[in-house]
């Protein structure tokens, strides 16, 4: 779940029958976020970062302590213009579905 196609594709089933845009990132800069043309490339950065700290045989950071930052990482690249406080929760929420089976 740890990829880009999957994060854009919860977002698009979230949100397609309320935004016809559902699922693109944002092309425009907002309050809150990176520069929206950072998008992709935070993401992915984030995305791996994430994928290398659960991989880590040493357990160095604890499965609660890696949830709560990539929550908090994914709400501050804000990749779509509007639903990112509430996919970032659902993401979270699978990242940690996953890590648990």
């Amino acid at each position: 779940m740890l990829t880009e196609e999957f994060c854009r594709d919860l977002h698009r089933r979230m949100f397609n029958r309320t935004w016809n845009w559902a699922g693109q990132f944002r092309q425009s800069d907002k309050n809150i976020g990176c520069a929206w043309t950072q998008v992709p490339m935070r993401l992915g950065q984030l995305l791996d970062n994430t994928a290398y700290q659960l991989a880590d045989n040493d357990n160095v950071v604890m499965l609660d302590e890696v949830a709560a930052r990539f929550h908090h990482q994914l709400v501050l690249v804000h990749p779509f213009p509007n639903g990112n406080g509430r996919h970032s929760r659902q993401m979270t929420d699978a990242l940690l579905t996953q890590a648990t089976r």
